[in-house]
């Protein structure tokens, strides 16, 4: 329970501490990310929140090779009318192990976006390494930074290597990954994203830093059913039509792989909750990553209190809601 003026308050930290007097203020994040359906859906809620200035994209292998997750993330850009926002390539393989075979290929094709044809020109990446421009960039910040994890840490986990003193920038962390008190998508202990590099998991979880972890306790009931894709293939919005045709292809692999046509947008609710702090309520625990043998990227929750809190309870309803009004406003 956190106070505002001596009042208890169920809100984030974030939340609290962007509220900034009545005054309008953005708040300025950085995202990580390995495009990916659901990163995908994340960069474009990012590029059309109001509330939020995008300072940067970083990419990491994970969903797919970096050459992909780079391409992906510049033509997502542009296609939601943010080519200005730069982009850096970072990590292609875990802090200390190879990537994954086929890495996330099963869910999201070979490509990271199920071979999806852009039709937006998009700008090329930035020559500087995303690892430096992430150290730089916190540990020369005027503001404090909110970092958004969407992919493996490898990125961040190397700037905080590099640059331990850039943390003090650093508002807060908004990671997808992990999972407390459910069972994992790629072992029965782990998450895809902390599985593919627990070793930087568990730098980033250990960083000192204020830590909002959603989960797949809460991420995988953040779910576009058949109705809600259909609705959003059906609209008029040109945004909408393509996240309907991604959250489509998504759901289509769902099928095949489990047997159910519908998809958990997992990253986006990184997004959704800094437009929406109260779309999740959290718990706030330490939690630890192991590392090693068959038990690898597995969350371990301690004592109560520290700097990390993560999502037990999402209001699926209000999130579906929400990404259907940002992707399906005018543009």
């Amino acid at each position: 329970m956190l106070l505002i003026n001596g009042f208890p308050t169920r809100l984030p930290y974030f939340a609290v501490y962007w509220m900034g007097g009545g005054k309008a203020m953005k708040r300025n994040i950085i995202i990580d990310c390995d495009p990916g359906h659901d990163d995908a859906v994340a960069l474009v809620l990012a590029a059309r929140a109001a509330g939020l200035a995008l300072m940067g994209v970083t990419v990491v292998a994970g969903n797919s090779g970096l050459a992909n997750t780079v391409r992906n993330a510049l033509n997502i850009l542009a296609f939601a009318g943010a080519k200005d926002v730069p982009v850096y390539a970072g990590c292609g393989k875990p802090l200390e192990r190879e990537l994954l075979n086929q890495s996330g290929e099963r869910i999201h094709g070979k490509d990271g976006l199920g071979d999806y044809r852009f039709d937006a020109e998009a700008e090329r990446p930035q020559e500087k390494n995303a690892v430096d421009y992430l150290a730089e960039t916190l540990n020369a910040a005027k503001e404090k930074v909110t970092l958004v994890c969407l992919g493996p840490l490898t990125n961040i986990a190397a700037a905080f290597r590099q640059c331990p003193e850039c943390r003090r920038n650093v508002e807060c962390l908004v990671i997808m990954g992990g999972a407390v008190y459910v069972p994992g998508n790629v072992t029965p202990a782990a998450e895809f994203n902390f599985y593919v590099d627990p070793e930087a998991a568990e730098i980033v979880m250990s960083s000192g830093c204020k830590i909002y972890l959603h989960p797949l306790d809460v991420t995988m009931r953040a779910l576009f059913g058949k109705e809600e894709i259909e609705a959003l293939r059906c609209s008029t919005s040109r945004l909408a039509q393509f996240v309907g045709s991604l959250l489509a292809l998504y759901a289509g692999t769902y099928e095949r792989e489990l047997g159910f046509y519908a998809c958990p947008v997992h990253d986006a609710l990184c997004i959704g909750v800094l437009v929406e702090p109260t779309l999740v309520e959290y718990e706030n625990t330490a939690i630890g990553v192991l590392t090693a043998g068959e038990m690898a990227g597995k969350c371990v929750p301690g004592a109560a209190g520290g700097n990390t809190w993560f999502g037990t309870k999402i209001d699926s309803g209000r999130f579906v809601k929400l990404v259907t009004d940002m992707v399906s406003a005018e543009e």
